[in-house]
């Protein structure tokens, strides 16, 4: 079996996986959302499999090339925590990734923390554009998948508009599932033309809110 049916039957592999997740959640899934969200991951690995060039086999008469060293990647730091499938291998992002993607920058109820069942909270993350687009008050923050914490599926989240370089502050207004426990939801950005991204080197990751609920204290 070559190196592309191989690619492919993995990517495939991993789409099921992550469109299966969508009957796991406490509350459901968007479909279509989570759909595009797969999409994405799958297209980002079709575009490292094709920038990957074949090694050469070296004929039995022929000298083997002198192997050169490969070298390291940078890894890009991110949010604490596991996203629902496998993060993309850095690539050189496309035309597409390059106009819009962001970085993050701070959140509040960061990961694990305990909030009191049935209590309102409001989840804060701030992004930047790290992008060549800007966006503007018609982008919105999405609901892609795991917990919804009785928030709204979206969310716009600027009034102006963000130029590359500058900052985006999203507010979220949730409340604390019962019975007490872990629960995490999935979020990604989405433009106004309809298009989802995230952070990382391809735009492509999504951002999360991972808290663990506790009895009131009354």
């Amino acid at each position: 079996m070559n190196q592309t049916r191989i690619f492919f039957l993995v990517s495939t592999a991993l789409l099921a996986l992550i469109l299966g997740a969508c009957g796991g959640g406490d509350t459901g899934a968007s479909a279509e959302v989570l759909t595009e969200a797969a999409i994405i991951y799958s297209q980002s690995l079709t575009e490292t499999s094709a920038a990957a060039s074949p090694t050469p086999e070296a004929s039995p008469t022929e000298k083997p090339p002198t192997p050169t060293k490969t070298p390291e990647a940078t890894v890009t730091p991110t949010l604490s925590g596991t996203p629902p499938t496998a993060t993309p291998s850095p690539t050189n992002a496309s035309a597409n990734t390059a106009c819009l993607r962001a970085s993050f920058e701070l959140e509040t109820y960061p990961d694990g923390t305990q909030v009191p069942v049935e209590k309102l909270f409001t989840k804060l993350w701030r992004f930047k554009n790290i992008g060549s687009c800007p966006w503007t008050p018609n982008f919105s923050a999405v609901w892609v998948q795991g917990e919804l914490f009785s928030a709204e599926a979206t969310t716009l989240f600027t009034n102006v508009t963000i130029y590359p370089g500058e900052y985006a502050m999203i507010e979220v207004d949730m409340v604390a599932p019962k019975p007490p426990g872990h629960y995490k939801g999935y979020w990604m950005l989405r433009s106004d033309q309809g298009n989802l991204f995230g952070m990382g080197p391809n735009g492509t990751e999504w951002f999360w809110v991972d808290i663990e609920t506790i009895p009131r204290q009354d």
